[in-house]
């Protein structure tokens, strides 16, 4: 298990320290963040990159063991398409936000970034629930959860370290629940990039939360029963609901506790942030 975390903590690293030595052009879009400062998102393609490279070693230290385990394979499909689907989101000069605004825009005939994303998410979450080769009582439920959950964690990403945060606050006890190599490979990766996000250095920007949601989702898929798979879709779904209209970030800015670890080890800043965001 502590190669794991250890691996996804050094690929992520190295990731992040890599596009340094790329010419300007193929480092990645620069974005405002919340304050308007204008950093690079390249967190999410070093969070992305390190949780293939895991897969990749796994899927290779079985075939030298003799063993074929494609699942390391379709983990890695996965990751790409919500990876993707946020990356282009993340180059898109217009952006709109809450899924309400989106499905409206889809009703008027307008595909947008975000709409491509929630179908990304959907494919990806498939493709996992057929990997596994669930039962259709699971696969009717997983799959909503574990798209709902990318984009659940694209919504918390709108103040710097929260979507990692959060991800380390739900993964951790999944962690020490179940023996997992993604969720493992996921923490390590969140601890390598965590600092550099709340010091306001890079951003994880859309691709990289979402691929913490997918990571969450599938963790909670693969330990969960049936009832509690459809107790954690009822609050992916509750919290989606509040994000449209009280907003997450009003929630967690009431709450001491959630206030508390929101603001560890941030740059202290007075203003506040919307949480509205797909």
């Amino acid at each position: 298990m502590i190669p794991d975390y250890l691996a996804g903590l050094v690929a992520a690293v190295l990731s992040y320290v890599a596009p340094g030595f790329l010419p300007p052009s193929l480092r990645g879009p620069v974005c405002p963040n919340h304050r308007g400062r204008m950093i690079p998102v390249i967190l999410g393609t070093a969070v992305t990159a390190s949780l293939c490279i895991v897969m990749v070693v796994g899927f290779a230290g079985d075939a030298i063991g003799g063993r074929t385990e494609f699942a390391w394979l379709w983990t890695i499909v996965a990751l790409v398409l919500v990876y993707a689907a946020g990356r282009y989101d993340d180059l898109q000069a217009e952006r709109h936000r809450g899924v309400v605004a989106q499905l409206a825009l889809l009703a008027k005939g307008r595909v947008t970034s975000g709409i491509l994303k929630l179908v990304a998410a959907l494919a990806a979450a498939l493709v996992w629930v057929l990997a596994t080769r669930s039962p259709m009582a699971r696969a009717v439920v997983g799959v909503p959860l574990i798209a709902g959950s990318c984009n659940l964690w694209n919504l918390l990403d709108v103040a710097p370290g929260r979507s990692g945060k959060f991800f380390l606050m739900v993964a951790i006890p999944m962690g020490a629940l179940r023996r997992s190599t993604l969720v493992a490979a996921g923490i390590g990766a969140v601890v390598g990039i965590l600092w550099s996000d709340l010091e306001e250095r890079a951003m994880l920007g859309d691709a990289g939360a979402n691929v913490l949601g997918l990571v969450a989702g599938i963790g909670m898929f693969d330990r969960l029963g049936l009832v509690g798979l459809w107790v954690a879709l009822a609050g992916v779904v509750a919290l989606h609901v509040l994000s449209e209209t009280v907003t997450l970030s009003r929630i967690i800015r009431a709450v001491p506790p959630l206030r508390w670890l929101d603001d560890l080890g941030r740059v202290r800043d007075a203003q506040s942030e919307d949480s509205t965001s797909t």
